[in-house]
């Protein structure tokens, strides 16, 4: 997208919204080789998280999907303005610093750093680190100190990979990274891996997407982080408009009915300790370790 000039001029709407006000806001004018190619809005999400960000027969679904379309309703889109861009975890900042996307909604963590490349809003979702293991080694690996001599695959880019070569950087465990799930869930079902390293929302969307009961999801209970929105850094006035959004998505029922068609789709409910979190623009320190997200 070399050459793109985006310019986002955000309107005063959290004010509006705390009175229960409907879509107010920014305008993103996107300008292409000197043609107009909007109104629209660029998001990038996942394509390869069952209940979260999920592209099937064409349609993308899933709680971030519903958040993102929430939120970018909220601003003035309308559902037909709204481009999702297919993005992996490691190509999360480098789309928003040039330009590909306007904002990312993708299990995107807000609790670690982001090099400045990234204004992070929120958070909508704190959930819990996991990791996901065939049955048959479930007696086996029950935590992440039980992970000695094994594979664990992790998604590069994405929170849990940071977070599982951290816990285990003094241990005998190889943390192999590939670059979706769809990746790492055929290591694991082949013997490439023996376990993979996510949140416990992640890892039962990819459990229910495979028949049968050869899955177990282990939880790891001490260590929690956040998903938020980010955009590109520099935009203050955009990242307060989105908390705002957020924050009228719990007041008025959206996340909750979000959150239960999620639970309906992949048979995961949030932690109601945690859950629904408020929008803040900062991160509240919930974990015995926070992810650190490059």
């Amino acid at each position: 997208m070399m050459g793109k000039a985006r310019y986002v001029a955000a309107a005063a709407c959290a004010a509006l919204l705390a009175a229960g006000a409907g879509a107010c806001g920014t305008s993103v004018s996107v300008v292409t080789e000197g043609a107009a190619q909007g109104p629209t809005i660029a998001i990038g999400v996942a394509a390869d998280q069952p209940g979260l960000g999920y592209l099937h027969g064409g349609e993308y679904s899933g709680f971030d999907i519903d958040v993102a379309k929430y939120v970018a309703k909220t601003l003035g889109y309308a559902e037909k303005q709204i481009v999702f861009k297919q993005l992996s975890p490691a190509m999360r900042a480098s789309a928003l610093t040039d330009g590909t996307v306007d904002m990312v909604v993708d299990s995107f963590s807000m609790d670690g750093t982001h090099d400045g490349e990234a204004d992070v809003a929120g958070p909508y979702l704190t959930v819990r680190e996991a990791l996901l293991v065939r049955s048959d080694s479930a007696s086996e690996i029950t935590g992440t100190d039980s992970l000695s001599d094994k594979t664990v695959c992790a998604v590069a880019g994405s929170a849990a990979d940071d977070n599982i070569r951290n816990r285990t950087k003094n241990t005998r465990t190889t943390v192999a990274e590939r670059d979706t799930y769809p990746q790492c869930m055929t290591a694991l079902m082949i013997g490439e891996a023996d376990a993979v390293a996510a949140d416990d929302a992640i890892s039962a969307g990819l459990a229910s997407n495979n028949t049968g009961d050869h899955l177990k999801i282990v939880d790891v209970p001490d260590t929690t982080w956040s998903y938020g929105i980010a955009v590109k850094s520099g935009q203050d006035e955009l990242v307060g408009q989105i908390d705002a959004a957020l924050r009228a998505m719990v007041k008025d029922g959206s996340w909750q009915k979000a959150a239960a068609d999620m639970g309906k789709s992949i048979g995961y409910t949030p932690d109601a300790s945690m859950n629904p979190p408020k929008a803040t623009a900062k991160a509240p320190s919930s974990g015995a370790s926070a992810a650190s997200e490059k």
